[in-house]
């Protein structure tokens, strides 16, 4: 019985955290400070967002491909800058490869701008402000 109630509590408190509304993980409980990025059509949705320090971010992909999320600047249109390079990761965080229908969730602390683009995908680009 004893294990029944545990069972009971940890059902009635994980409940409340995320609710499926499209496929997509949303927070029921506005206090939680969580904020979803959706990966959709090759694109971030949406491209930018605000966040209070302390709000974890979820990127959920719902593209069939593969699709990464990595901090820094994603610069196109390299031959008409002369640059060698169009992607500069700042190693604060990076997803890896993720598919359809999963998530990379990363909690923001620190007060600023963060520009994140997709390794494979460099067009596709975002940023986190934490104000």
């Amino acid at each position: 019985m004893k294990t029944l109630i545990n069972l009971v509590r940890v059902i009635a408190f994980l409940f409340p955290v995320y609710c499926i509304a499209d496929g997509i993980p949303t927070s029921a409980d506005s206090s939680l400070a969580i904020s979803v990025v959706k990966i959709e059509t090759f694109k971030y949705h949406p491209t930018v967002i605000k966040i209070a320090p302390g709000t974890t971010v979820q990127w959920f992909n719902v593209d069939s491909v593969a699709h990464d999320v990595t901090s820094g600047e994603s610069i196109t249109g390299r031959k008409s800058r002369g640059l060698q390079k169009t992607k500069f990761p700042d190693g604060i965080f990076s997803s890896g490869l993720f598919g359809k229908n999963q998530t990379f969730s990363k909690t923001f602390d620190e007060l600023g701008e963060y520009p994140y683009y997709c390794n494979i995908h460099p067009f596709m680009t975002g940023k986190i402000v934490v104000k």
